[in-house]
């Protein structure tokens, strides 16, 4: 025979675990109909802050897994704001999967970059990107995507407040089911 109490305890002990995950769930997407198409976890690799030309290398994980080379190019869009400098940027994107294919984006956005600035609230130098990842070609099995189909991403690009290059980690989404892209 089973204890009332521990009966109750388990009951209200599952409430508690779907609850938190469903909350963790709906943290992380933002939104129910957003998928994870890519997650990007780059190193910054070359950065010349006269002409705003960069790169970067890393790896992905998602519904494409492989490596990642990204060139880059930021322009100032106005006057800074204290430390933080409105940007828009350009990138070029290759991710090479494990089975040596790869696929192309054009990846344009604008974001906030902060300065580094001492006595500023951001330590380093950095911060929030946003824009879209546009698919302009690929071998292999990506020869199948539909050239121009766009996704949405956010990315934060940090680099340590000793000086150096940092790090990028980027998130790419799509909107629809699993598999419809």
């Amino acid at each position: 025979m089973v204890n009332r109490s521990s009966k109750h305890t388990r009951v209200v002990a599952s409430f508690v675990l779907s609850a938190v995950m469903l909350t963790a769930a709906a943290v992380r997407a933002q939104d129910p109909g957003e998928h994870i198409l890519v997650t990007q976890r780059d190193a910054v690799q070359a950065f010349d802050l006269v002409t705003g030309n960069g790169s970067q290398t890393g790896t992905a994980a998602g519904l494409i897994s492989g490596t990642t080379f990204v060139e880059f190019q930021f322009t100032p869009t106005g006057p800074p704001a204290g430390d933080a400098l409105p940007i828009a940027f350009k990138n070029k994107v290759i991710i090479t999967d494990l089975d040596g294919d790869q696929i192309f984006f054009d990846s344009d956005g604008t974001g906030t970059f902060h300065l580094g600035i001492p006595g500023f609230d951001f330590r380093g130098s950095g911060g929030p990107l946003s824009g879209t990842y546009v698919v302009t070609g690929g071998t292999g099995k990506y020869q199948q995507w539909k050239v121009g189909t766009e996704f949405k991403y956010r990315a934060v690009a940090t680099n340590p407040p000793t000086g150096g290059f940092g790090t990028v980690y980027v998130e790419v989404t799509f909107r629809g089911k699993v598999g419809q892209r």
